[in-house]
């Protein structure tokens, strides 16, 4: 499947996941936490998502929101001395109507990093939250605001160009996070493979927001993105 052009949009993901408070290895009271599985609707079929000795999906808790602009830059600023090529994004978690502002890193190659660029952080001028805690194994709305590397694999369609095994498709509206879970357990009842797990989103396109559904699959090809979108499309009315 070649991608035929490389574009960069802006844009959100909204998902639902359980997130592990980290207590070692960060910032005297500081709060990070983990995500133990971050594609549940692909690994729940599986063992669990294998975890091992690297970070995977990192949140560190803001004191406050930040301003994309002020995010972005300290961001650059820490790219160029930082010894990991790691990818940060900024959002929110929402556990028990509680609403935490975070910066999500991925690309992380040991635990001890995390504290090193927590201290990066504040150091240009990003700081983090000093009270408060949050109870183990907590679920969690986590909504993301990212740029998205895309290949154009066909029109409504995209691969990730960084991440291997992500993609996405468009729809024609707007889905409150309620009627996507209703359409996803349906989607997945009439489909043989099961196997794979969505969030929800949008991203920016020629002055319009455009409503996509992001697929994690092991292998994802164009052939099953089309057979996703369309059980979607059976049922969004």
């Amino acid at each position: 499947m070649a991608a035929e052009n490389y574009v960069v949009k802006f844009g959100s993901l909204l998902k639902e996941e359980t997130l592990e408070v980290i207590d070692n290895k960060i910032l005297p009271n500081t709060i990070v936490l983990e995500a133990t599985n971050p594609f549940p609707g692909y690994y729940e079929y599986y063992d669990g998502f294998q975890k091992d000795v690297k970070p995977h999906y990192i949140y560190l808790v803001m004191d406050k929101k930040y301003d994309l602009e002020v995010f972005t830059r300290a961001t650059q600023k820490i790219m160029s001395y930082f010894e990991a090529n790691f990818h940060a994004a900024v959002g929110s978690i929402t556990i028990f109507n509680d609403v935490y502002h975070v910066i999500r890193i991925r690309r992380l190659s040991t635990y001890d990093q995390v504290k090193e660029l927590q201290a990066s952080y504040k150091k240009e001028g990003i700081q983090l939250k000093s009270s408060g805690s949050i109870p183990h194994n907590s679920k969690a709305m986590i909504q993301l605001d990212k740029f998205f590397a895309l290949d154009v694999i066909e029109d409504g369609f995209y691969k990730d160009h960084i991440e291997p095994n992500h993609g996405y498709f468009t729809i024609p509206q707007k889905l409150s996070w309620e009627q996507f879970e209703l359409l996803t357990k349906q989607v997945k009842y009439n489909m043989e493979m099961m196997h794979f797990d969505v969030s929800l989103g949008f991203i920016y396109d020629h002055f319009k927001a455009v409503d996509i559904i992001r697929v994690y699959a092991e292998d994802l090809d164009l052939d099953l993105m089309k057979k996703i979108k369309a059980k979607y499309l059976e049922r969004i009315k």
